[in-house]
């Protein structure tokens, strides 16, 4: 659910935002060309609502199939990573556009084919009601660099409903900012403190996508273990792994709704462990376990345990943490 909390946040944000770059002008366009009055309120309102619903239809179709498509192939959890570090590095260069930091922020903008964009205009010209649910279906041929980005998440969550799900709830977020467009006829981001607080959001989400990214590849270099650091919290000093007559490290992790909490903080480096994942009535995505370093991915059950036998062998972090790298734990291997 944490998921698609994310995927709802960064469409009511950066992808509001970005998707009105893009497809924005089309909707204005439409109105244009019907005729409506700025003032007729709830006929321009009926009208959005139209698009919006058609919109999030054929999205949520779309994630479908994206998803279909990323269940027929197992992808590593450090491609996964990678991914989220790409769109967490777009974020940061569309704040940067928004606030007008640099000329050559503005070149960091996906287009489409400009033959999309001739046959969707011509589809704004059409005064029939069938013209604007097609327009917001028609939409799906000109994503925007966010929206590009959620693809590429449902395509990671190797299932249809998932990707069905996160593409309805992405939508879902940019609509607010559509509806406005549609009656406000396009004056919301002219206004200077709406676009620095919207860059500010987007940059902040940026920062969080790219941290998740590098906790799903294992590196050491995360918000979370640079706050150990500095804090003094950093793990060394916990627990050590206790060692069975047959030379087992044996170890236990409870993986919540919320986190993953283990007593043991210290593995010792060479000697065998036997890892005990424990789960108790667990429905978010904490059940998408991964540790990068084996490059071990498992979707846990609700409640059970899963046992994972492995062998340490470098000396360092070793990491676990959930499939979108939100939740996140670690052991400290020593000699």
């Amino acid at each position: 659910m944490a998921n698609l909390y994310l995927a709802f946040i960064t469409g009511l944000t950066l992808g509001g935002v970005s998707c009105l770059a893009v497809q924005g002008g089309l909707l204005t366009s439409f109105f244009a060309n019907r005729g409506i009055e700025t003032s007729n309120t709830y006929q321009k309102a009926k009208h959005v609502a139209l698009f919006l619903i058609a919109k999030i239809i054929t999205y949520t179709l779309l994630g479908t199939l994206l998803g279909l498509v990323g269940s027929a192939f197992f992808i590593a959890p450090k491609i996964q990573a990678w991914m989220q570090i790409f769109v967490g590095i777009f974020m940061l260069l569309t704040a940067a556009r928004l606030l007008n930091l640099h000329p050559i922020f503005k070149y960091f903008v996906i287009q489409p084919p400009k033959s999309v964009f001739r046959l969707l205009k011509t589809r704004t010209k059409n005064q029939s009601l069938f013209a604007l649910v097609s327009l917001g279906t028609l939409t799906v041929l000109i994503p925007c660099g966010v929206t590009q980005a959620m693809m590429i998440l449902a395509v990671s969550s190797a299932s249809a409903l998932w990707g069905a799900l996160i593409m309805f709830f992405f939508i879902l977020g940019t609509s607010p900012v559509f509806f406005t467009l549609g009656l406000a006829t396009g004056q919301l981001l002219k206004n200077r403190p709406f676009s620095i607080i919207t860059a500010i959001v987007i940059a902040y989400l940026g920062i969080l996508s790219i941290n998740s990214g590098q906790v799903l590849k294992g590196s050491g270099h995360t918000l979370q273990n640079y706050y150990k650091v500095i804090t003094g919290k950093d793990g060394s000093n916990g627990k050590i792994a206790g060692i069975t007559n047959s030379g087992v490290q044996e170890v236990t992790i409870e993986v919540t709704n919320t986190g993953y909490k283990s007593a043991t903080k210290v593995l010792k480096r060479g000697i065998p462990v036997r890892l005990k994942v424990q789960t108790k009535n667990v429905r978010s995505c904490t059940q998408a376990f991964v540790i990068p370093a084996l490059n071990y991915s498992k979707i846990l059950a609700q409640t059970g345990e899963e046992i994972i036998e492995f062998t340490p062998q470098e000396n360092g972090l070793l990491t676990y943490t959930c499939s979108m790298g939100m939740y996140s734990g670690s052991f400290d291997v020593v000699e």
